[in-house]
């Protein structure tokens, strides 16, 4: 991505952080002093380089990692701010720019039984769960919605193993909860810099190797 872009991206993020809101298009333009045209050219670039989403024949943003714009499996909550996170990498991401406890309302196995993970004091206190993760690093972005709405937390393998016989899906790689909060500390972890930069391929697949991410499974 170029500089503008790049500039655009931060405003976005912090915009949502502080507010739990996407700019639109006007705000963008006051923000950064800059025609309508200009942002507009801009976010389809953004999306283009699948560093955001946008609704279809619109220039609203619908998700740009780590926030969702609309409602979904994991409400991430501080004492005064609170998000939508897409899955719960997201929404450790969510906790991590927060820097401050931070509890994540979700449903285990993406079901009926509600469970709250807490960040405290910088550490996960429910660290007995894992996250299944059933598509490749590599096929992210072929439907990145489906990719989020499928990365799910369970109690353990066993769990999992159930889940995808019921519901007739691919089984993929399981991490403990306490590894997703590390990925997504580093990950995400300049966000709200304002020198941010997005990540090149080569950075990212270093960044999954620092947590010992090394299957095929993580090859972008």
């Amino acid at each position: 991505m170029d500089e503008l872009q790049n500039t655009i991206r931060y405003h976005i993020n912090r915009f949502i952080f502080d507010h739990g809101f996407a700019p639109s298009v006007a705000v963008l333009s006051r923000l950064l002093a800059l025609d309508e045209k200009v942002i507009q050219d801009g976010l389809i670039a953004l999306a283009e380089n699948h560093a955001l989403v946008l609704h279809p024949h619109s220039f609203d943003i619908w998700v740009a990692h780590p926030f969702a714009l609309f409602p979904t499996l994991f409400w991430v909550k501080t004492a005064d701010k609170h998000w939508w996170g897409n899955c719960p990498w997201c929404s450790f991401g969510i906790a991590s720019l927060a820097a401050s406890d931070t509890d994540i309302f979700t449903k285990l196995k993406g079901q009926q039984e509600p469970l709250t993970i807490e960040i405290r004091n910088g550490a996960v206190v429910q660290k007995d769960y894992v996250v299944h993760f059933p598509i490749p690093a590599k096929q992210f972005w072929d439907n990145v919605l489906y990719t989020c709405s499928m990365m799910v937390i369970f109690r353990n393998e066993h769990e999992i193993d159930e889940w995808c016989r019921q519901h007739n899906k691919p089984k993929g790689e399981i991490l403990p909860i306490e590894q997703v909060w590390q990925l997504a500390q580093i990950w995400y972890g300049n966000y709200l810099d304002t020198n941010f930069q997005r990540k090149t391929k080569e950075i990212a697949q270093e960044m999954f190797q620092q947590v010992g991410l090394t299957s095929t499974f993580w090859e972008l």
